[in-house]
């Protein structure tokens, strides 16, 4: 299950960087674009959960003990509390309730 569980991550990961180079591409051709990334991100969400998985995101979300990702950025910050997840850069992976791939992340403070 681990090789589907990096499968996945990758191809989500190749999905939010085609989301972001379609910013580049003209107007004529974008919505096209963005309509296949919602097929392709809906593809990906329905094979993970044939597959008994599930890709978690962490944007905008307390940064805590409990949450099944490390920060690349921790040691950016002087406290842990009041910490919040600006931005995921790998999901996590969890099946059945238990984290097969912890998700990576970048965080940022409260008040900026």
């Amino acid at each position: 299950m681990g090789i589907v569980a990096k499968l996945c991550v990758e191809q989500w990961k190749l999905l939010q960087r085609f989301s972001k180079a379609i910013e580049l591409v003209p107007d004529a051709d974008r919505s096209r674009l963005a309509a296949q990334i919602r097929y392709s991100e809906l593809q990906l969400q329905s094979l993970a959960s044939e597959a008994g998985l599930k890709l978690v995101t962490f944007d905008g979300e307390s940064f805590g003990a409990g949450v099944p990702a490390t920060a690349d950025n921790l040691e950016d910050f002087s406290e842990e509390e009041g910490l919040i997840v600006e931005k995921t850069i790998e999901p996590a992976v969890v099946r059945d309730m238990r984290v097969i791939q912890p998700g990576r992340v970048l965080l940022t403070t409260q008040n900026q």
